[in-house]
């Protein structure tokens, strides 16, 4: 029942997006949350068609879709209710109907968040839709969202039709206020998009980081301006009891009513058919108090508009300071880091555009991820410039522990092995016979100080290191597998996840005996491990007999029984 489930999920999967780059199949994640919740085969498999994936093209497009609808939110509900006072949304007919159907969107994205898919810290997927719930409903997410899919605007409408005046000032305004809180998550679904969508990610890829930061704050730039414009023109709203009729506006001390001129050409903010005319107004004011211009021809005039716009200025300060200091970075020095990563991803721009041939059968290339090699090339870059230290993208991605972390150079012996034991000890802790109980510390530190992190993407295989041969993979990131070989379909599948050591046993194997039946090591998707060379493990149980004796010789003998069970007919290995 388990091996089926998990099989479901990798279809899924492969028909998603296949194996590489950010829609690969997650056999090891699939695996280990049946395994996790082996009790409960029977209900997953009933709901399991229900469920959406993150890398479903659906879930996808509907993300998009959500970001789309919670910008424009996040530029409709100020202009609401400082601007226009619902005199748009309810005098339109076409608008209200955009209204009405941004706040459906919202309302079914409420309950489709029951069936999302998600990997837990660990990077597990989890699809159970028990656990999915429960999840939900404990964040909060689910009540504020429900709240937020309050059908304020069609209330409010039929109430102006009713009344025939505007009622922006209704309590039931306030629902609508909870749709910004989904504000907070936007980033959460842009980057589950650059993660899972191949188009997004491609076009993230492939765009000049200069450009795409430039973009931001200049977004940024527009919707901070468009909320300090509305909050300042809700101001005077308040200020003449909710309304924008003239008589009120010009009988009541308010900024508007003071800077207005009766008959003066240019623009007439007086009247709600003036909503255009009030906004370009207000964001004119927004705009100099941002830009610390300040012309002085729109000044406060009551004691709250008094504070409410040394409130504002002082936001507006801050703002702008940090823009100027952010887009001088991206300009001028920037992050050295994404720097380079721009000029490796130029470099390898070129290098497959002199590829002879785009695409080469699987017999020559001897891949079996049946990716692209210039998506593969891409991806690999990118998932490295995300999840790598600076040291990474100057040395490449085999880095000892001192190469990794050029500090322990600096430290003195004691306090370098002190050191390297706060970084791998829970790592070798995973290996019995190299774990506290049988040796010191060190030599755990000397092990530790030996060890390289290695990467791979996603559908690479990996039997031993080209330098330093045999080894034991502990996983620090990502997922993997091992097979027996290459070729044979039906093998036997390890998944290895998070701090998971892989064939501890089999490494005490001379390399002679061992060459028959040797291991391959696959990942799933962009992983690092942490790499324990044989040759360094063999040198310490030489030094430590004890650890020899009482556990490392048990699991040779135990790995060379496993090797003598799977040798082929008339194959001959001697274990001594």
């Amino acid at each position: 029942m388990k091996a089926l489930l998990a099989c479901i999920v990798v279809v899924n999967n492969m028909m998603s997006g296949g194996i590489g780059g950010g829609t690969s199949v997650d056999i090891a994640a699939a695996g280990a949350d049946v395994e996790q919740r082996s009790g409960d085969d029977n209900v997953h498999l009933q709901g399991l068609k229900y469920v959406i994936f993150p890398d479903e093209k659906k879930a996808q497009v509907w993300d998009f879709l959500m970001i789309l609808v919670i910008i424009f939110y996040a530029f409709y509900i100020p202009f609401h209710a400082g601007i226009s006072a619902g005199y748009l949304t309810f005098t339109n007919d076409g608008f209200f109907a955009v209204v009405v159907s941004m706040n459906a969107v919202f309302f079914f994205d409420t309950f489709i968040a029951f069936f999302r898919a998600y990997r837990d810290e660990n990077g597990v997927l989890i699809f159970s839709l028990r656990t999915i719930a429960k999840r939900y409903i404990r964040s909060g997410w689910f009540f504020v969202n429900l709240l937020a899919s309050f059908p304020t605007t069609s209330i409010l409408y039929a109430k102006y039709y009713r009344n025939g005046e505007q009622v922006t000032g209704d309590t039931l305004f306030i629902f609508e206020l909870f749709k910004l809180l989904r504000l907070v998550r936007i980033n959460v679904r842009i980057k589950k998009l650059l993660n899972t969508s191949e188009t997004i990610s491609k076009m993230y890829e492939r765009v000049n980081l200069g450009i795409s930061l430039t973009a931001k704050f200049v977004f940024l730039i527009v919707l901070v301006s468009h909320w300090i414009g509305c909050i300042w023109g809700f101001v005077a709203f308040y200020e003449v009891g909710h309304t924008w009729n003239k008589e009120a506006l010009l009988s009541t001390p308010n900024w508007i009513g003071n800077w207005y001129v009766p008959d003066s050409p240019g623009l007439n903010p007086i009247g709600y058919a003036n909503y255009m005319d009030r906004y370009w107004l207000c964001l004119f004011w927004a705009i100099q108090t941002i830009t610390s211009i300040g012309y002085g021809n729109i000044a406060p005039l009551t004691a709250s508009e008094f504070a409410v716009a040394n409130c504002l200025m002082l936001c507006a300060g801050i703002f702008w300071a940090y823009v100027i200091g952010s887009l001088v970075d991206v300009v001028a020095v920037s992050s050295k880091l994404q720097n380079e990563y721009v000029t490796r991803m130029d470099e390898a721009n070129q290098l497959v555009k002199n590829f002879k041939d785009s695409t080469l059968p699987e017999s020559v290339t001897g891949s079996t991820t049946g990716v692209k090699a210039s998506k593969r090339v891409r991806r690999f870059l990118t998932n490295q410039k995300d999840h790598s230290t600076k040291n990474w993208m100057d040395e490449g991605n085999s880095l000892t522990l001192s190469e990794e972390f050029p500090t322990l150079n600096l430290l003195s012996p004691e306090l370098r092995r002190e050191c390297a034991l706060h970084l791998m000890h829970s790592y070798l802790e995973t290996v019995p016979y190299l774990s506290s109980k049988y040796l010191s510390a060190n030599d755990r530190a000397e092990i530790a100080l030996q060890c390289r992190t290695l990467e791979f993407a996603a559908g690479e295989h990996f039997s031993s290191h080209p330098e330093l041969g045999r080894g034991i993979l502990i996983f620090k990131q990502g997922f993997g597998f091992s097979s027996r070989n290459l070729t044979t379909r039906s093998s036997r599948w390890t998944r290895a996840l998070k701090g998971h050591a892989l064939d501890v046993n089999e490494v005490l194997i001379e390399d002679e005996y061992y060459k028959e039946k040797q291991l391959v090591y696959h990942f799933i998707n962009f992983t690092k491990v942490l790499f324990v060379p044989r040759s360094a493990i063999m040198n310490m149980l030489e030094k430590n007999p004890v650890a020899w004796k009482e556990c490392a010789r048990w699991r040779y003998f135990r790995a060379a029984l496993v090797l003598e069970s799977l040798k082929d007919t008339g194959t001959l290995m001697e274990v001594v």
